[in-house]
């Protein structure tokens, strides 16, 4: 059993149901394993100043507990996890930490030379810091394909609409809206009876029925890690359409019923029509493909990260005792 503290500034809170729930998830998989594990969760976006109190608690927990392993998840949460008292330090990059703005980039860069080990969700992102890749999984039992019909019930949408999905903030620039808001508008502007569908603030266990209600999944963004939608939509059975960015291409290659387009709205406009055929005759199985994503599977290899940092740790303590003696 690993005693694990989490400090994180990307986790589900009653104002932000939905943020982080890729943490969320990690977490709970490690405790369903019999693993031990605290969370400081550091709400970076209401105040800058709560990096500073997060110090603070990680210092207080680590002087209270001795945990085996620190895990930081997001470049900035690595910086009061780096105050923790006795225990080796593992973080991982989600991907606006090491593809984002030059200040964000910059200080993902310094702060990970102080840690035990690093892990990257994408091959994309290890080229720019090296890491062990580990993409986030995707808990099957919970994202699983439900009647559309059934969906579109419960969730109050249209049921003759095509319905195309973007759960994603639509005021991070870096997601474009506003190319996935004019890929759907040539696709009206085409006679297709098209809807955007803005997805935010949903608890992670309502997702389910958000993707089995769509049609197609739309992911434009300008850059990304290891998308966690993408997967959650495939095991939901929706077809997707997104930008080429991150791991996607790894993540759909071959899968029949998806498409990586340029990011440009005509060529979106297509991939989503022809996506919308996919999801209408019932052929679309993306189920299968997601299965080496399984969250178990994930959490097992961060698992042996942990023991491998910790037989290190702990060497490198021996060492130092055996100098410290003379031996």
């Amino acid at each position: 059993i690993v005693r694990i503290l989490c400090v994180t500034n990307m986790y589900p809170s009653p104002e932000r149901p939905g943020s982080g729930a890729f943490v969320y998830q990690q977490v709970q998989q490690l405790r369903r394993f019999g693993h031990s594990v605290d969370v400081v969760n550091i709400v970076g976006s209401q105040s800058k100043l709560n990096y500073l109190k997060g110090i603070f608690d990680v210092i207080r927990r680590t002087s209270a507990t001795r945990y085996d392993i620190v895990h930081a998840h997001y470049g900035y949460s690595a910086y009061p996890a780096m105050f923790r008292l006795r225990a080796p330090l593992v973080i991982t990059l989600h991907g606006t930490d090491v593809l984002g703005n030059i200040f964000e980039r910059l200080a993902t860069r310094v702060v990970s030379h102080f840690a035990d080990a690093i892990i990257v969700v994408s091959e994309e992102m290890r080229k720019r810091i090296p890491g062990i890749v580990i993409p986030c999984g995707v808990n099957l039992g919970a994202f699983k394909p439900y009647d559309r019909d059934e969906a579109r019930a419960r969730l109050r949408w249209p049921k003759d609409k095509f319905i195309v999905l973007f759960p994603f903030d639509p005021t991070r620039p870096e997601k474009r809206y506003d190319l996935a808001r004019a890929s759907v508008d040539r696709l009206v502007q085409n006679g297709v009876d098209a809807e955007l569908m803005t997805v935010i603030n949903v608890p992670n266990e309502e997702m389910p029925w958000y993707y089995s209600g769509a049609n197609a999944l739309l992911l434009s963004s300008d850059y990304e890690g290891s998308p966690t939608s993408i997967k959650e939509a495939l095991a939901c059975n929706l077809p997707v359409v997104s930008t080429r960015v991150g791991d996607v291409h790894e993540q759909l290659n071959g899968i029949a019923g998806t498409w990586i387009c340029p990011p440009d709205a005509a060529t979106i406009a297509r991939s989503l029509r022809a996506a919308f055929d996919w999801s209408q005759n019932g052929e679309f199985q993306g189920r299968a493909a997601v299965a080496k994503y399984d969250q178990a599977l994930t959490v097992e290899r961060i698992v042996g990260v942990y023991t491998d940092v910790l037989s290190n740790f702990r060497a490198r303590g021996v060492g130092r005792r055996l100098l410290r003696s003379g031996g």
